[in-house]
Formats: C-alpha cells, sequence, structure tokens
C-alpha cells in the first residue's frame, strides 16, 4: 500500500494543483506544459485517472505519472491484482455506532448553513436565451451554482444539465468576432461592456460543448496574474488548441498580482484610457501553442532572468560638449536615412516607375521630383517587373538625365518576377521569421553599404497577416534593423485596399503599417475635390507621414518620356481640370465645323476667328466658356502639337484652316 495525495504528485510531476486536480507537464512535454490532468480515484485500478489535454496515448500517460511518483509498473503482480493506493488522509478516531447515530440526527435537525449574502448573480443561457443555471456570487467571496426546477424553485446544483459558454447569444450574434476569455463573469460582463465579446466558464470547466462554441475564432485569454489565474489560463488554452483560430494568452501590462490589481477589470479601473488600448495590446501577444508555452511559473522565470544580458544604458553623460548630429536624409524631409519608408500607390499608378527613377536619380547624383538625393549606392529587390521591363523603363531614364548605362555601375538591381520572394514569414506560432532570402539580402546590404534599399513590392515580400498587428510590426522592424544594419534607408512599395483608395488614406490592413514606419508617401492620380482628372497623364505624390519632416507637402507630376517629372507651372487641379474641359471643347468644335465645311482662322481680325466663333455655341454658353478661355485654349493646343493649320481650296487662293493633327 502507498501513501499518494494530490500535493504529493504535484510535486513528483512538477504541477500544480488545481480544483481537485494535478495539472503538470505531459510526456516530454516542457515544463511549463499543463496538458496532462491526474485525478484521484479509489475505484481506479492505480488509484488514479489520467487525462491528456494534448491527446497523448492514456496509457503513455498513466505509466509516465507511476514512473514519476515511484509506482512499481502496471501489471507487475503476478496475481494481476491492481496496486492498492492508499490515499493520505488525517488520523481519525475510531467510533462506535450509537455516536455515528446522534451525529447524523444533529445534521438533520440542524438549520442549513447560510453561504452568506449574494453579492451578483450570473445567468447562463442557451442560444435563444433561456435560463439554464446561475452561478452566484456571495459575500464573504464564494461561490455556488444552482438551476431552476421547472416550478419557480431552484435545485442547488447544476448536475446533468448541458454546460454553455456565459454570454452565448451575444457570440452567436457576431459569429466572425474575436473572442476575449475572462477568469469569471465579472470581468467578462466588463469587456463586454466596450462592446467587445467576452466570455468565460462556470468554476473553469471547459467541456466538449463549450469548447466547440468557440471554433474558428480568434481567442484572447486575459489571464489574472497569480498562480491560479495561470493554471486556469492555460487549462483554457490547452482545451481551446486545435479548435479555435488563433490563441493569445494576454498578461496586461502594469498588473503586479496584489490585491485590486491583478485582473482585467482591475486593469481597466485603474485608468479609464486603457479601455482604447486594449485590443491593440492583446493582438500585439504573440500566439500561443503547447509547444512555445509562454506562461512560466515564478521560479523558473527567476532562473531564465538570471542567465540574461544584463541592460546596456545610453551613457548621456558622455554628450556633454559633443556637437549635436545632424539628421541623415536620403531624400531631405522626405526619406530619412537608417529607417524604412512606405511609398503606396494603387497599381499601375506608377509606384515602380517613381521608385526606379530615385534610384537611378540617386547613382547619378541628379534631381528627383525637384529635390536634391543623397548621392551613392543603390540596392533594388523588384519582384513584379522582369529584366526586360526593367531595362526598357532604365533607358528611358538613362536618355533623360543624358547618361548611360556605364554611369549606372552603382545600381544593384535583382528581378524575382515569378520567383519566391518572401523576405519574411510566420513560425507556427505566428511569430514572423526572416527567410534565408532576408539573410542573403542583409549580408549583401552591409557589404555594399548603400545610400538607398528599394523593395517592390510589400505584397510579395511579406508572407504574413497584413491585417495583424503584431506581425506587421514585427516585418518592420526586421527592416528597420537591416535598415540601421547598412546604413540605408528603405523604400518599401504597397498597393492600398479600395478603402484606403476611397477615403484617400492610401492604407491598406492593419494601421500597424502607418505606425511602424517614419515616413510614408503616397502616390495617387490628381484628381478636383468633384472627383475629376484634369489630365490624365498627371500624379500627385504626396507626404502622408514624416517624423523627422514637414508633413502634407504635395508635389503634382506628370508622366513625359517614360517618367514623372515636376509639374513647372504653379495652379490648382481645378484651374487644370478647367483648361481641359476647354480644350476638349476645342477640339470637338473644330471637328464639327470641319464636316460641316465652315473652315476657322486663328488670326484675330478674321470674321472666322475660332475663339470668337466657337464662343457662339450653345455648349460653351452653357458652361460660361467665353472667347478669352478659348484663345488661351488654342495658344495651349498650338503648344502641344494637337492642331495647326492646313491649306485647302486652290493653291493659287493660298486659303488656310484650323484642323487637328
Amino acid at each position: 500500500m502507498i501513501d499518494m495525495d494530490l500535493r504529493t504528485i504535484a510535486r513528483a510531476l512538477g504541477g500544480t494543483v488545481c480544483n481537485g486536480e494535478v495539472l503538470a507537464p505531459g510526456p516530454e512535454h516542457s515544463r511549463v506544459d499543463r496538458s496532462l490532468s491526474v485525478r484521484l480515484d479509489r475505484t481506479a485500478p492505480d488509484g488514479f485517472i489520467v487525462h491528456s489535454f494534448a491527446k497523448d496515448d492514456p496509457i503513455v500517460c498513466r505509466d509516465y505519472v507511476r514512473e514519476k511518483c515511484g509506482l512499481p509498473a502496471f501489471g507487475s503482480n503476478r496475481n494481476d491484482k491492481p496496486t492498492e493506493v492508499k490515499h493520505a488522509a488525517p488520523t481519525r478516531q475510531v467510533v462506535d455506532d450509537s455516536t455515528i447515530a446522534a451525529a447524523l440526527a444533529a445534521i438533520k435537525t440542524a438549520p442549513p448553513k447560510q453561504n452568506g449574502k449574494i453579492v451578483a448573480t450570473y445567468d447562463y443561457t442557451d442560444n435563444k436565451g433561456d435560463l439554464l443555471y446561475q452561478v452566484l456570487r456571495y459575500e464573504p467571496k464564494t461561490f455556488r451554482q444552482r438551476r431552476p426546477d421547472g416550478k419557480g424553485g431552484w435545485i442547488k446544483n447544476v448536475e446533468g444539465c448541458g454546460r454553455v459558454l456565459y454570454r452565448l447569444p451575444e457570440l452567436l450574434k457576431y459569429p466572425d468576432a474575436g473572442v476575449f476569455v475572462c477568469e469569471g463573469e465579472k470581468d467578462a460582463d466588463r469587456v463586454a461592456s466596450l462592446d467587445h465579446c467576452a466570455t468565460t466558464v462556470a468554476c473553469g470547466d471547459w467541456t466538449e460543448d463549450c469548447v466547440k462554441a468557440l471554433a474558428g475564432r480568434d481567442v484572447l485569454i486575459l489571464r489574472d496574474m497569480d498562480e491560479a489565474g495561470a493554471d486556469k489560463a492555460l487549462k483554457a488554452a490547452t482545451a481551446l488548441h486545435g479548435t479555435a483560430k488563433t490563441i493569445r494568452i494576454v498578461e496586461l501590462p502594469g498588473l503586479t498580482g496584489h490585491k485590486n490589481n491583478k485582473d482585467v477589470s482591475d486593469w481597466l479601473d485603474a485608468d479609464p484610457k486603457r479601455a482604447e488600448k486594449l485590443v491593440d495590446i492583446c493582438f500585439d501577444t504573440p500566439l500561443w501553442t503547447p509547444e512555445t508555452n509562454t506562461i512560466a511559473t515564478s521560479a523558473p522565470a527567476q532562473a531564465d532572468n538570471a542567465a540574461l544580458e544584463p541592460l546596456v544604458f545610453i551613457d548621456i553623460v558622455t554628450w556633454q560638449g559633443q556637437p549635436i548630429p545632424e539628421r541623415e536624409w536620403a531624400v531631405r524631409d522626405r526619406i530619412p536615412a537608417r529607417a524604412v519608408t512606405l511609398l503606396s500607390g494603387d497599381g499601375g499608378v506608377g509606384k515602380t516607375i517613381l521608385a526606379l527613377h530615385l534610384g537611378v536619380a540617386t547613382v547619378l547624383g541628379r534631381d528627383w521630383l525637384g529635390t536634391m538625393p543623397e548621392p551613392g549606392p543603390v540596392l533594388g529587390i523588384f519582384c513584379e517587373d522582369d529584366e526586360s521591363e526593367i531595362h526598357r523603363r532604365l533607358a528611358r531614364m538613362v536618355e533623360h538625365y543624358g547618361a548611360s548605362f556605364a554611369d549606372l555601375a552603382d545600381l544593384h538591381l535583382i528581378s524575382l518576377a515569378g520567383q519566391d520572394a518572401l523576405l519574411a514569414a510566420p513560425n507556427r506560432t505566428g511569430l514572423i521569421m526572416p527567410t534565408p532570402l532576408f539573410t542573403r539580402m542583409k549580408d549583401t546590404a552591409c557589404a555594399l553599404r548603400p545610400r538607398l534599399i528599394l523593395i517592390d513590392n510589400s505584397a510579395d515580400v511579406f508572407g504574413g497577416n497584413e491585417n495583424d498587428r503584431a506581425q506587421v510590426r514585427q516585418f518592420i522592424g526586421l527592416l528597420r534593423g537591416l535598415a540601421i544594419a547598412s546604413g540605408a534607408a528603405i523604400l518599401l512599395t504597397s498597393h492600398p485596399s479600395l478603402t484606403g483608395m476611397n477615403t484617400g488614406s492610401g492604407l491598406s490592413g492593419s494601421t500597424a503599417w502607418n505606425a511602424s514606419v517614419r515616413s510614408r508617401l503616397y502616390l495617387k492620380r490628381a484628381a478636383t475635390e468633384k472627383d475629376e482628372e484634369p489630365d490624365p497623364d498627371l500624379r500627385v505624390v504626396e507626404v502622408m507621414k514624416a517624423n523627422y519632416g514637414p508633413v502634407g507637402e504635395t508635389i503634382t507630376v506628370r508622366w513625359k518620356d517614360g517618367l514623372f517629372l515636376p509639374v513647372p507651372a504653379p495652379g490648382s487641379l481645378e484651374r487644370m481640370a478647367r483648361e481641359q474641359r476647354v480644350d476638349d471643347l476645342f477640339l470637338r468644335l473644330l471637328d464639327r465645323w470641319n464636316e460641316q465645311g465652315r473652315p476657322v482662322s486663328d488670326k484675330v481680325n478674321a470674321n472666322s476667328y475660332a475663339p470668337a466663333r466657337f464662343a457662339e455655341e450653345p455648349e460653351a454658353k452653357a458652361d460660361r466658356i467665353g472667347k478669352r478661355e478659348l484663345a488661351d485654349s488654342m495658344g495651349r493646343l498650338f503648344r502641344a502639337d494637337k492642331i495647326h493649320n492646313a491649306t485647302y481650296g486652290k493653291p493659287s487662293r493660298g486659303w488656310t484652316r484650323l484642323e487637328r493633327r
């Protein structure tokens, strides 16, 4: 006969006692794992029963417990009798039958025990909102359960009653929403008051029905900052693993585990403004899996911390009397050095051309959009254009600058069109990790020491979820590390979503894209407030974010000869749109008059002076376009070589008329 109790088993297995069972690491699991449950049972062959939340073999788990607890292997008795396990209990005095009978009679006649005052009642309902059972909170703090008896009274247990999630109807109403799992009903109600889906289970009992109700959901477990909270969070995560879409165990910053400072309600009470940060904090937490358990007891944590390198502080005192370092730029006030800048724009608007143009200008030390970039080598990764397309585009830029391809020796370009171009991707725990290609690129950049690194396009190089705030920040963090290590500025191009285009933000996915970069440029088509395009060749480059420079700068550029050049003449887009409408009307009227055999002239004193005649047409009057605007239009069209004077009639007469080219 072997003495055994829960605490002895917990010590042997390296686990903890929780709600009448031991939660401990399973066979070959990490020391912080709690996937193995052990309960004492006098009727079981071994005196205990095991259950693995990780679905380990129950026979292996049972033998594992016997070995750890010093019990003989199962079946070692030749008569196949189960090992007799003595469950430890306090030594009791033997009493006779008359004493027992008197005690039972006293119990029957004694008044019912009072639990205290009920201070809160929490209803658990089915999917239709019908009450199944209640959890009662008493003062002094204790909890009891009860269920309706169907006669207006209560049965003080929930035996045989199907278990459900707390606030189940609300969870079903929003099937795609993430769910906050709290330790208790009070916390779930508090989080739900912030318009989030929140739940818990009575007594921490995660039944199969409760687990299935969170299938496919993003689950955020808000753990209480004490040992019991860690155990319950691990139990919930283990039960939901493989059913929920994602699981995060969240330790809210600032909670210490002391009284009035250990759960989410305490955390929100301490500062009401924290409510706005709750979602971001939770989704910044790494994903949980049994293999990478992030919850650890205090003793192992202290041991791990002892092996860590000490923090290195900046020696500010040495700055005394030293010159303040100047900020370094790739392009002053637009693209800072040693940082990541995002260049967004919808497909076909010209992002790649604009980025490649900057690369050429940087290598040649020539102007780009009206400013001079810092000259130096450039490294470019292009994932959408093949070598031939890059050749065609560069040829026009070389011609524009009056240079040659031999002058571009410091322009180091790589085409990954049609290849695996991922620089970073999530591992099975959801953490963004660099790929071998990223490592190769970083080694190359550190050797070249380029002034600028071009990466086109984020959709090709980022393998994570663009809507996952944590993954986006980790990816930009990797690029920032590359920028610092190589000393280069990084320009990353991206596509905006439809919402980003319609709202003018130029963003796609999580706001972490904007929050994580130091600067952001947006290339878009030039349009007026009425959404009119004055010229299909016009674009606007807008500085949407600049941590180190002015925000809101706009540069209007025009597509010409294969690249975008700044528009030299100042003027509003509304004025340009008006001029475009007048030019279009002039050409339409010119075509109509010539088809009708009514020639017009560019001579001011002629009776057929085109601006005067066209101003009399109904279309011009309707849009209030007069002779002067039409005369200006005629001049623009001559300069653009869209109209000319053509001879007609007998050659001897020398007549001319305006015609479209």
